[in-house]
């Protein structure tokens, strides 16, 4: 793997930890000032930071394998701790 491939998948990385920790801290300021409003405005910026992330990937060519296993991942630990801080005392 070249070198500029492994800066490629790194910066992918850091955008979908950038992700995770955005989406939990939206979750978590709905759960706990229920303003939806807010949320609803920070999940359309959400959401098109993520079409943003996507638009990179293709330009840059990364496999659709790597994208699928990538976002498996993302929601694995995106569902449980969603669920963990929404609901802190279950």
């Amino acid at each position: 793997m070249t070198e500029e491939k492994k800066v490629q998948y790194f910066n992918i990385a850091l955008c979908q930890a950038g992700l995770l920790l955005v989406g939990l801290g939206l979750i978590r300021a709905l759960s706990i000032h229920q303003d939806r409003l807010s949320f609803l405005l920070g999940f359309i910026g959400y959401s098109l930071f993520s079409l943003h992330i996507r638009a990179l990937e293709k330009k840059w060519g990364i496999p659709k394998k790597h994208v699928w296993i990538s976002n498996g991942i993302f929601i694995l630990l995106l569902v449980p701790l969603a669920y963990w801080l929404a609901f802190p005392g279950r």
